[in-house]
Protein backbone atom coordinates (compact mmCIF):
# COMPACT_ATOMS: atom_id res chain seq x y z
CA UNK A 1 0.00 0.00 0.00
CA UNK A 2 1.55 3.55 -0.96
CA UNK A 3 1.80 6.46 1.86
CA UNK A 4 -0.78 8.14 0.07
CA UNK A 5 -3.66 5.36 -0.29
CA UNK A 6 -2.29 4.49 3.70
CA UNK A 7 -3.44 8.36 4.75
CA UNK A 8 -6.59 8.21 2.70
CA UNK A 9 -7.65 5.00 4.36
CA UNK A 10 -6.66 6.10 8.31
CA UNK A 11 -8.51 9.55 7.28
CA UNK A 12 -11.60 8.44 6.15
CA UNK A 13 -11.66 5.48 9.34
CA UNK A 14 -11.56 8.38 11.31
CA UNK A 15 -14.41 10.33 9.93
CA UNK A 16 -11.70 13.40 9.26
CA UNK A 17 -11.18 14.86 5.68
CA UNK A 18 -8.17 13.94 3.76
CA UNK A 19 -5.24 16.74 4.08
CA UNK A 20 -4.79 17.67 0.12
CA UNK A 21 -2.64 20.55 0.64
CA UNK A 22 0.95 18.57 1.63
CA UNK A 23 -0.08 15.61 -0.67
CA UNK A 24 1.29 17.82 -3.75
CA UNK A 25 4.26 18.68 -2.00
CA UNK A 26 7.94 16.97 -1.33
CA UNK A 27 7.99 14.78 1.04
CA UNK A 28 11.19 14.36 2.19
CA UNK A 29 12.46 17.93 4.53
CA UNK A 30 15.20 15.84 5.60
CA UNK A 31 17.98 18.24 7.20
CA UNK A 32 15.69 21.41 7.50
CA UNK A 33 15.11 23.03 11.16
CA UNK A 34 12.38 25.11 11.43
CA UNK A 35 11.81 27.44 14.58
CA UNK A 36 8.01 27.78 15.62
CA UNK A 37 7.53 30.20 18.48
CA UNK A 38 4.25 29.90 20.69
CA UNK A 39 3.13 31.13 24.13
CA UNK A 40 5.10 28.13 26.14
CA UNK A 41 3.66 26.10 28.83
CA UNK A 42 0.84 23.90 28.33
CA UNK A 43 -0.87 25.42 24.82
CA UNK A 44 2.70 24.91 23.33
CA UNK A 45 3.18 21.37 24.12
CA UNK A 46 0.21 20.59 23.16
CA UNK A 47 0.82 22.25 20.44
CA UNK A 48 4.02 20.40 19.64
CA UNK A 49 1.85 17.02 20.45
CA UNK A 50 -0.65 18.05 17.37
CA UNK A 51 0.80 19.61 14.84
CA UNK A 52 5.33 19.64 15.09
CA UNK A 53 5.46 16.40 16.08
CA UNK A 54 3.32 14.86 13.02
CA UNK A 55 5.02 17.14 10.76
CA UNK A 56 8.01 15.90 11.91
CA UNK A 57 7.30 12.32 11.51
CA UNK A 58 5.53 13.12 8.08
CA UNK A 59 9.02 15.38 6.39
CA UNK A 60 11.95 14.63 8.10
CA UNK A 61 12.17 18.25 9.31
CA UNK A 62 13.08 19.06 13.00
CA UNK A 63 10.92 21.85 14.62
CA UNK A 64 12.67 23.53 17.82
CA UNK A 65 9.88 25.51 19.83
CA UNK A 66 10.82 28.78 21.12
CA UNK A 67 9.26 31.47 22.48
CA UNK A 68 7.19 32.83 24.59
CA UNK A 69 5.36 35.01 21.85
CA UNK A 70 6.43 38.84 22.49
CA UNK A 71 4.64 41.17 20.08
CA UNK A 72 7.98 43.69 20.60
CA UNK A 73 10.67 41.19 20.25
CA UNK A 74 8.93 40.04 17.16
CA UNK A 75 9.27 43.81 15.68
CA UNK A 76 12.81 43.84 16.77
CA UNK A 77 14.08 40.64 14.70
CA UNK A 78 11.85 41.80 11.67
CA UNK A 79 13.81 45.25 12.33
CA UNK A 80 17.00 43.81 12.49
CA UNK A 81 16.35 41.69 9.14
CA UNK A 82 16.62 38.50 10.04
CA UNK A 83 14.11 36.74 12.57
CA UNK A 84 14.64 33.68 14.84
CA UNK A 85 11.50 32.42 14.23
CA UNK A 86 10.13 30.72 11.20
CA UNK A 87 6.24 29.97 12.53
CA UNK A 88 4.74 32.30 15.66
CA UNK A 89 1.26 32.03 16.62
CA UNK A 90 0.35 35.41 17.30
CA UNK A 91 -2.90 37.23 18.71
CA UNK A 92 -5.39 38.97 16.64
CA UNK A 93 -4.74 42.52 17.45
CA UNK A 94 -1.30 42.06 16.55
CA UNK A 95 -1.91 39.81 13.15
CA UNK A 96 -3.97 43.03 12.22
CA UNK A 97 -1.12 45.88 13.42
CA UNK A 98 1.09 43.41 12.33
CA UNK A 99 0.13 43.48 8.79
CA UNK A 100 -0.34 47.60 8.41
CA UNK A 101 3.25 47.63 9.35
CA UNK A 102 5.00 44.59 6.68
CA UNK A 103 5.83 42.03 9.38
CA UNK A 104 4.51 39.13 7.74
CA UNK A 105 5.24 37.01 4.58
CA UNK A 106 2.22 36.72 2.71
CA UNK A 107 0.25 33.21 3.31
CA UNK A 108 1.19 30.67 0.10
CA UNK A 109 -2.15 29.17 -0.87
CA UNK A 110 -0.42 26.87 -3.33
CA UNK A 111 1.03 24.98 0.29
CA UNK A 112 -1.27 25.87 2.89
CA UNK A 113 -5.18 24.77 1.69
CA UNK A 114 -7.01 27.35 3.56
CA UNK A 115 -10.00 25.64 2.26
CA UNK A 116 -10.19 23.81 4.85
CA UNK A 117 -10.76 26.65 7.46
CA UNK A 118 -13.65 28.55 8.05
CA UNK A 119 -13.34 31.89 5.91
CA UNK A 120 -13.76 34.55 8.83
CA UNK A 121 -10.19 33.08 10.10
CA UNK A 122 -8.37 33.32 6.39
CA UNK A 123 -6.30 36.34 6.45
CA UNK A 124 -3.68 37.15 3.70
CA UNK A 125 -1.47 37.20 6.14
CA UNK A 126 -2.02 34.80 8.88
CA UNK A 127 -4.16 31.38 9.41
CA UNK A 128 -6.67 30.88 12.02
CA UNK A 129 -5.31 28.24 14.87
CA UNK A 130 -8.07 28.71 17.48
CA UNK A 131 -10.16 30.27 18.78
CA UNK A 132 -9.95 31.21 22.61
CA UNK A 133 -11.64 33.38 25.03
CA UNK A 134 -10.21 35.71 28.31
CA UNK A 135 -12.88 35.06 30.78
CA UNK A 136 -12.93 35.48 34.53
CA UNK A 137 -12.28 32.87 36.67
CA UNK A 138 -11.96 31.75 40.58
CA UNK A 139 -10.75 29.74 42.96
CA UNK A 140 -13.66 27.65 43.99
CA UNK A 141 -12.90 26.70 47.71
CA UNK A 142 -12.38 30.25 48.23
CA UNK A 143 -15.51 30.95 46.59
CA UNK A 144 -17.92 28.01 46.44
CA UNK A 145 -21.42 27.80 45.06
CA UNK A 146 -23.34 30.86 45.11
CA UNK A 147 -20.35 33.24 46.84
CA UNK A 148 -18.84 32.63 43.49
CA UNK A 149 -17.97 35.60 41.29
CA UNK A 150 -20.12 35.78 38.28
CA UNK A 151 -18.96 39.21 36.29
CA UNK A 152 -16.06 41.53 35.75
CA UNK A 153 -17.65 43.62 37.73
CA UNK A 154 -17.04 41.33 40.68
CA UNK A 155 -13.36 41.48 39.71
CA UNK A 156 -13.49 44.90 41.51
CA UNK A 157 -15.20 44.37 44.32
CA UNK A 158 -12.88 44.05 46.82
CA UNK A 159 -15.52 43.89 49.75
CA UNK A 160 -17.30 40.93 48.20
CA UNK A 161 -14.56 39.38 46.82
CA UNK A 162 -11.21 40.25 49.13
CA UNK A 163 -8.07 39.55 48.32
CA UNK A 164 -5.21 39.00 45.43
CA UNK A 165 -6.60 39.25 42.41
CA UNK A 166 -4.66 39.25 38.56
CA UNK A 167 -4.98 40.70 35.14
CA UNK A 168 -2.66 40.52 32.33
CA UNK A 169 0.34 42.79 32.01
CA UNK A 170 -1.30 44.30 28.55
CA UNK A 171 -3.75 47.03 27.64
CA UNK A 172 -5.45 44.57 25.18
CA UNK A 173 -8.40 43.31 27.15
CA UNK A 174 -7.77 44.78 30.67
CA UNK A 175 -9.15 48.14 29.46
CA UNK A 176 -12.50 46.18 27.53
CA UNK A 177 -12.62 44.66 30.99
CA UNK A 178 -12.18 47.51 33.32
CA UNK A 179 -14.97 49.16 31.02
CA UNK A 180 -17.21 46.45 31.45
CA UNK A 181 -16.94 46.61 34.92
CA UNK A 182 -17.79 50.02 35.46
CA UNK A 183 -21.30 49.35 33.43
CA UNK A 184 -20.21 49.85 29.84
CA UNK A 185 -22.19 47.53 27.33
CA UNK A 186 -19.88 45.14 25.42
CA UNK A 187 -21.69 47.09 22.12
CA UNK A 188 -20.51 50.38 23.45
CA UNK A 189 -17.19 49.66 24.15
CA UNK A 190 -15.19 50.66 20.97
CA UNK A 191 -13.78 52.82 20.65
CA UNK A 192 -12.66 52.26 24.51
CA UNK A 193 -12.62 55.11 26.80
CA UNK A 194 -9.24 54.79 28.40
CA UNK A 195 -8.90 57.31 30.73
CA UNK A 196 -12.45 55.96 32.71
CA UNK A 197 -10.72 52.42 32.32
CA UNK A 198 -7.52 53.20 33.76
CA UNK A 199 -9.37 55.55 36.65
CA UNK A 200 -11.25 52.05 37.51
CA UNK A 201 -8.20 49.81 37.04
CA UNK A 202 -6.81 51.89 40.25
CA UNK A 203 -9.42 50.21 42.41
CA UNK A 204 -7.56 47.30 42.40
CA UNK A 205 -4.17 47.86 41.65
CA UNK A 206 -2.63 47.44 44.81
CA UNK A 207 -4.37 43.69 45.07
CA UNK A 208 -3.94 42.57 41.25
CA UNK A 209 -1.10 40.39 40.20
CA UNK A 210 -0.24 41.49 36.71
CA UNK A 211 1.00 38.10 34.96
CA UNK A 212 3.46 38.19 31.74
CA UNK A 213 2.68 34.77 30.18
CA UNK A 214 -0.06 32.38 30.32
CA UNK A 215 1.58 29.80 32.09
CA UNK A 216 2.41 32.17 34.91
CA UNK A 217 -1.80 33.05 34.84
CA UNK A 218 -2.18 29.32 35.14
CA UNK A 219 0.79 29.05 38.16
CA UNK A 220 -1.28 31.32 40.18
CA UNK A 221 -3.96 29.71 40.32
CA UNK A 222 -2.39 26.03 41.02
CA UNK A 223 -0.56 28.16 43.59
CA UNK A 224 -3.13 29.43 44.71
CA UNK A 225 -2.00 33.01 45.18
CA UNK A 226 -4.56 34.53 43.40
CA UNK A 227 -8.61 33.61 44.33
CA UNK A 228 -10.21 35.26 41.00
CA UNK A 229 -8.73 37.05 38.25
CA UNK A 230 -8.28 36.80 34.25
CA UNK A 231 -7.38 33.87 32.56
CA UNK A 232 -7.57 32.02 29.20
CA UNK A 233 -10.22 29.44 29.06
CA UNK A 234 -7.91 26.68 27.70
CA UNK A 235 -5.28 27.56 30.64
CA UNK A 236 -8.20 27.33 33.40
CA UNK A 237 -9.18 23.58 31.75
CA UNK A 238 -5.37 22.81 31.94
CA UNK A 239 -5.40 24.06 35.35
CA UNK A 240 -8.53 22.15 36.16
CA UNK A 241 -7.68 18.80 34.59
CA UNK A 242 -4.54 19.08 36.45
CA UNK A 243 -6.69 19.01 39.89
CA UNK A 244 -6.32 22.66 40.60
CA UNK A 245 -10.08 24.42 42.45
CA UNK A 246 -10.41 26.49 39.46
CA UNK A 247 -13.55 27.61 37.62
CA UNK A 248 -14.68 30.10 34.81
CA UNK A 249 -17.66 32.17 34.34
CA UNK A 250 -18.89 32.57 30.68
CA UNK A 251 -20.63 36.01 31.37
CA UNK A 252 -18.95 38.65 29.40
CA UNK A 253 -15.90 36.45 27.78
CA UNK A 254 -13.46 38.18 25.17
CA UNK A 255 -13.50 36.16 22.30
CA UNK A 256 -10.48 35.71 20.04
CA UNK A 257 -8.23 34.11 17.39
CA UNK A 258 -4.79 33.21 17.65
CA UNK A 259 -3.17 33.11 13.95
CA UNK A 260 0.13 31.35 12.57
CA UNK A 261 2.56 33.49 10.92
CA UNK A 262 5.62 33.81 8.80
CA UNK A 263 7.64 36.80 9.60
CA UNK A 264 8.97 38.47 6.70
CA UNK A 265 12.34 37.36 5.80
CA UNK A 266 11.92 33.87 7.48
CA UNK A 267 15.07 31.72 6.89
CA UNK A 268 12.79 28.69 6.01
CA UNK A 269 9.72 30.28 4.70
CA UNK A 270 8.53 27.46 2.17
CA UNK A 271 9.01 24.96 4.79
CA UNK A 272 6.96 27.04 7.15
CA UNK A 273 3.99 26.88 5.02
CA UNK A 274 4.02 23.50 4.76
CA UNK A 275 3.79 23.41 8.91
CA UNK A 276 1.26 25.84 8.59
CA UNK A 277 -0.47 23.97 6.58
CA UNK A 278 -0.30 20.46 8.36
CA UNK A 279 -1.51 22.96 11.45
CA UNK A 280 -5.00 23.13 9.84
CA UNK A 281 -5.41 19.62 9.09
CA UNK A 282 -8.96 18.85 10.82
CA UNK A 283 -7.27 15.51 12.39
CA UNK A 284 -4.23 17.44 14.38
CA UNK A 285 -7.04 20.71 15.04
CA UNK A 286 -8.78 18.06 16.83
CA UNK A 287 -5.65 16.50 18.92
CA UNK A 288 -5.34 19.78 20.07
CA UNK A 289 -8.29 20.90 21.37
CA UNK A 290 -9.01 17.68 23.08
CA UNK A 291 -5.43 18.14 24.80
CA UNK A 292 -6.36 21.58 26.10
CA UNK A 293 -9.79 22.95 25.12
CA UNK A 294 -9.25 25.52 22.37
CA UNK A 295 -11.58 25.38 19.45
CA UNK A 296 -10.49 25.06 16.22
CA UNK A 297 -10.89 26.65 13.02
CA UNK A 298 -11.42 24.39 10.32
CA UNK A 299 -14.79 22.63 11.09
CA UNK A 300 -14.48 19.41 10.19
CA UNK A 301 -12.67 19.08 13.52
CA UNK A 302 -15.26 19.11 16.01
CA UNK A 303 -16.81 15.81 15.27
CA UNK A 304 -13.71 14.54 16.71
CA UNK A 305 -13.68 16.37 19.55
CA UNK A 306 -14.38 14.75 23.03
CA UNK A 307 -17.57 15.68 23.98
CA UNK A 308 -16.53 16.42 28.20
CA UNK A 309 -14.27 19.46 26.40
CA UNK A 310 -17.34 21.32 24.52
CA UNK A 311 -18.22 23.33 28.08
CA UNK A 312 -14.70 24.63 28.00
CA UNK A 313 -14.70 25.43 24.36
CA UNK A 314 -15.80 29.29 23.57
CA UNK A 315 -17.44 28.36 21.07
CA UNK A 316 -20.22 25.92 22.27
CA UNK A 317 -23.60 28.03 21.57
CA UNK A 318 -24.54 28.59 25.08
CA UNK A 319 -20.94 29.90 25.72
CA UNK A 320 -20.73 32.65 22.32
CA UNK A 321 -24.01 33.60 23.37
CA UNK A 322 -22.86 35.51 26.28
CA UNK A 323 -19.54 36.72 24.77
CA UNK A 324 -18.17 38.83 22.35
CA UNK A 325 -15.28 39.21 19.54
CA UNK A 326 -12.53 41.72 20.70
CA UNK A 327 -12.70 44.51 17.71
CA UNK A 328 -9.80 43.26 15.65
CA UNK A 329 -9.64 46.85 13.75
CA UNK A 330 -9.48 49.01 16.94
CA UNK A 331 -6.35 47.50 18.01
CA UNK A 332 -4.89 47.30 14.72
CA UNK A 333 -5.09 51.10 14.78
CA UNK A 334 -4.93 52.17 18.25
CA UNK A 335 -2.35 49.28 19.95
CA UNK A 336 0.44 51.51 20.15
CA UNK A 337 -1.25 54.53 21.63
CA UNK A 338 -3.02 51.79 24.18
CA UNK A 339 0.13 50.17 25.11
CA UNK A 340 1.95 53.37 25.57
CA UNK A 341 -1.18 54.73 28.28
CA UNK A 342 -0.79 51.25 29.91
CA UNK A 343 3.09 51.16 30.10
CA UNK A 344 2.81 54.56 31.09
CA UNK A 345 0.29 53.90 33.81
CA UNK A 346 2.30 50.60 35.42
CA UNK A 347 5.16 52.73 35.96
CA UNK A 348 3.54 55.86 37.65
Amino acid sequence: MTKTSRRRLLAAAAGLPMATGALAQPASLRGTTLVFASWGGAYQEAQRRAYCDPFAAETGARVVQDGPMNAARFRTMIEGGAPDWDVADITLDFLYAGAKDNLFEPIDKSVVDTSRIDPKFVHAFGVGCIVWSYNLAFNTQTFPGAKAPKTWADLFDLQRFPGKRCLLDNAVANFEVALLADGVAPEALYPLDIDRALRKLDTIRAQTIFWSTNSQAQQLFVDEEVGLGLILNGRAYDAAKKGAPIAVSWAQNIQSVDYLVVPRGAKQKAAAMRLIDTMTRAENQAKLANIIAYSPTNPAAFSAIDPAIAPWLCTAPENARQGFVVNAEYWRDHQRAALERWTAWKLK
